[in-house]
């Protein structure tokens, strides 16, 4: 691109790029869920791109500006056009992940599900908004809409509706029996996750009779609309032979995410135990998994450093597994409920010796026998186990 393409135009932020100051300045890409790590000088200059001023008023920097308008970035104009571009201030450790469960209820009864017997108890929309653009003030990336099933909140198209344009990637967790032909052209998120464990015998056995053609349909639907997709899969004894199935569909439609793990024995599989797998035979499916996730830990701690859970009551916690560990109310303030949530470094896990803890950060903390002890799904996957 020549100079001249730009520097006469008004220059402003993409229409899906928003700045975050975390615990360094970013710029995030909502659409493809990245971030760009900027200098002061950098974010000053976007802070500026609002619309209202030519690319020659803002900088000389071509190959910056260029880069920026390639990723999608910035966008040019042809005339003056006001664009607010608010930097979101996160404080730190950053709060990144927000897991906000508008209900628990749901249309199936999910053998392996964490959250039986579920409360009834829906969140009011004004709640709900109110805490999604406090997370958004506070350097927010990704909104993860769950439940229970999503598509059974009354009030989840106005949600939708008004949850735009706060720079958020808000990503919609179903079971996708749900998503039709009627609703899709509403549900304009930027991502919705399927659940899908196994291919129609395996995804059924836990699920419900006839539940994987149903969900099948929705993701049909989901990506005939143009809306990227992603998956989550539990292992299970009556999947284990499916994930070669699972992957060549999911790779044929270019799903940006699949994410596997194994469930945790609470809820409904507490009845079920036979669905549970041994370690040393699930832990190798988890290969099949990639892309990004949000559990992880960072910066020396274990999982969970950026992520915080809201239930319907809206309660925060820090996951959904820790409903009965309530860190405070976010309809009164998200940011002082982060405040109070615990992040325990590696240096106090009794794995801190371990070879590959700083790999592992220990895993997952409600998995392991006790708050400070190791991940045995972890030990076996890198090899530590006994």
């Amino acid at each position: 691109m020549d100079k001249s393409d730009w520097a006469s135009s008004y220059l402003r932020l993409h229409s899906k790029a928003a700045l975050k100051i975390l615990e360094k300045p970013f710029i995030y890409h909502t659409g493809r869920d990245e971030l760009y790590e900027i200098d002061d000088r950098a974010k000053d200059f976007l802070t500026l791109c609002n619309g209202t001023s030519r690319g020659e008023e803002l900088t000389s920097d071509s190959d910056f500006v260029e880069y920026c308008l390639d990723e999608e970035l910035l966008e040019l104009l042809p005339s003056p056009g006001f664009i607010d571009a608010p930097v979101n201030q996160a404080i730190n450790p950053s709060l990144r992940y927000l897991e906000l469960q508008l209900l628990h209820r749901c249309n199936l009864k999910c053998l392996h599900c964490y959250l039986c017997p579920p409360h009834f108890n829906d969140m009011a929309l004004a709640d709900a908004l109110k805490i999604t653009r406090e997370f958004s003030e506070m350097g927010g990336l990704r909104l993860m809409i769950s439940g229970g099933e999503p598509l059974l909140y009354k009030d989840l198209r106005m949600f939708i509706s008004q949850t735009a344009g706060l720079g958020l990637r808000r990503v919609l967790f179903s079971n996708g029996t749900l998503i039709n032909s009627n609703n899709i052209n509403w549900l304009n998120v930027d991502e919705i996750q399927f659940s899908l464990d196994g291919w129609n015998i395996g995804h059924d056995m836990i699920r419900g009779k006839v539940t994987f053609d149903r969900t099948m349909k929705g993701i049909q639907t989901a990506t005939e609309a143009g809306i990227p997709v992603s998956f989550a899969t539990m292992i299970h004894s009556g999947n284990l032979d499916e994930f070669e199935l699972m992957r060549n569909y999911i790779e044929k439609i270019d799903a940006v995410e699949w994410g596997i793990d194994l469930p945790v024995m609470s809820g409904s599989l507490t009845n079920h135990e036979d669905l549970i797998v041994p370690y040393d035979k699930a832990v190798p499916l988890m290969a099949y998994s990639y892309g990004g996730g949000y559990h992880g830990s960072s910066d020396g701690y274990a999982c969970g450093r950026h992520l915080i859970t809201v239930i319907p009551s809206g309660h925060a916690v820090k996951c959904g597994f820790y409903m009965d560990k309530i860190v405070g109310d976010a309809r009164l303030g998200l940011k002082n409920a982060w405040l109070k949530l615990e992040h325990i470094p590696v240096s106090r896990l009794e794995c801190k010796s371990c070879s590959v803890v700083e790999e592992c950060s220990g895993g997952c903390r409600f998995r392991a026998p006790h708050p400070l002890a190791p991940d045995p799904v972890m030990c076996v996957l890198y090899g530590k186990s006994e």
